[in-house]
């Protein structure tokens, strides 16, 4: 049986500061929900401010999600830390026994979070979106065992897409 439940019961708010210089790799996340190398000027920068991300934890740009009505928002795939900017919510799953990391991402993957988090981003020319409001919405959460299988589908056909591209290089080669 499927749960709906908010994102408040899922997920915690996460801050942890770049302290003791622990990462110097600073990431940003583009339109595709994805994590990549900032393009800021950080020379001269105090990265201690900047938040830790770990393995598991989620990461996403509140301020412009009115302007791409699309919200940037990954997951961290990696073993080691990297940083993000302070702007920047960075988040992880209560318990992982109720909803698993990689299905909650495709949930935020769904067209259908995007028009939600519009909806509710603020007036500004940015149009951004509070943690109150992200935290308000709900999310359906069907057992784990379903969630296991619907990730593993979802990776299944990831890797084919990129074994066809692959041969699509070669043939071009």
């Amino acid at each position: 049986m499927i749960q709906i439940k908010p994102l408040s019961e899922i997920i915690k708010w996460v801050d942890v500061r770049n302290r003791g210089i622990v990462s110097e790799n600073l990431l940003g996340i583009n339109i595709d929900k994805c994590f990549m190398p900032s393009v800021a000027n950080i020379i001269g920068t105090d990265l201690s401010n900047y938040k830790l991300i770990s393995k598991n934890q989620f990461a996403c740009n509140p301020m412009h999600v009115g302007r791409d009505e699309k919200m940037p928002i990954a997951i961290y795939c990696d073993d080691v830390p990297s940083i993000v900017s302070p702007a920047y919510f960075v988040f992880e799953v209560k318990n992982s026994d109720l909803i698993i990391p990689d299905y909650l991402m495709l949930w935020f993957s769904r067209a259908e979070f995007d028009r939600e988090c519009w909806f509710h981003t603020d007036g500004s020319v940015r149009g951004g979106i509070t943690w109150e409001e992200i935290v308000e919405m709900t999310v359906p959460i069907p057992p784990f065992d379903e969630q296991n299988a619907i990730v593993e589908q979802y990776k299944d056909i990831e890797r084919c897409i990129e074994l066809k591209r692959q041969i699509n290089d070669n043939l071009a080669a």
